[in-house]
């Protein structure tokens, strides 16, 4: 159930990015990337001090997971990408619909995502999709703006925008949720190893090239409030766990 209700959360995050872009664009192209800095700190922590360790503990393969999860991520990028170029010159509703259906199949990642990091304890979960929640707003963010600019009428840009950015999201969350009860034993190691390369590919290619475009640099502060905040959590559930 957490799983679900971090992607509900995830989902509400990035339709209120489409509605702050459709009636305040300039706030929110202004601020998204706050979001994105944030989400890299802690994101950051959660990966690497907690999510992988975690899935090494529990597997001497785990680390091959988490290649293959990245692998993943970079095969399906290199596909949008590659469909996006061959798009006709000038034809920006295609480079527009191109893009969303990417996005798409990006969001229904993220909500596989979710149900994966929540299979081993709601903390794990958490911790793993926290700084995942705050990437949703700027991405609702950038699925209006892609369709707006492609000359949708607004409308039908916050409709396809909500459907790929928030809906597909959900529905990954539940498929994936889906899959991992029917099996025996699900494999834990290797879906929390998958989803930490997913989230790598997620920091280095979406979050940290948004979150540069803070002004003045003032990104690096908000990440170093994310680092801070992770590793908060992480001490506090030591100190739990011993008492």
């Amino acid at each position: 159930m957490n799983g679900l209700l971090a992607s509900l959360v995830a989902a509400g995050m990035s339709t209120f990015g489409i509605f702050a872009m459709a009636l305040f664009s300039q706030w929110a192209q202004r601020n998204s990337a706050y979001c994105s800095a944030f989400a890299v700190g802690l994101l950051t922590v959660g990966v690497l001090f907690h999510l992988i360790p975690e899935a090494a503990s529990l597997s001497p393969v785990a680390f091959s997971w988490v290649a293959a999860g990245f692998a993943a991520m970079v095969l399906i990028g290199i596909a949008v990408q590659t469909a996006v170029s061959r798009r006709p010159e000038g034809a920006a509703l295609t480079f527009g619909y191109a893009s969303i259906i990417g996005l798409s199949a990006h969001s229904f990642l993220d909500g596989a995502v979710y149900a994966a990091s929540f299979q081993e304890e709601a903390f794990t979960g958490w911790l793993a999709t926290g700084g995942l929640l705050f990437h949703e707003f700027p991405e609702g963010v950038i699925a209006y703006a892609l369709l707006a600019q492609a000359g949708l009428p607004r409308t039908r840009a916050i409709v396809l925008a909500f459907t790929a950015a928030a809906v597909t999201t959900v529905a990954g969350t539940i498929v994936a949720q889906s899959l991992f009860s029917l099996a025996a034993e699900p494999p834990i190691a290797a879906m929390l190893g998958a989803a930490a390369g997913a989230l790598i590919y997620v920091l280095i290619v979406h979050l940290g090239p948004h979150a540069t475009g803070t002004p003045n640099k003032r990104g690096y502060d908000i990440a170093m409030i994310g680092v801070a905040v992770g590793t908060v959590a992480l001490i506090l559930q030591q100190i739990g766990q011993l008492h």
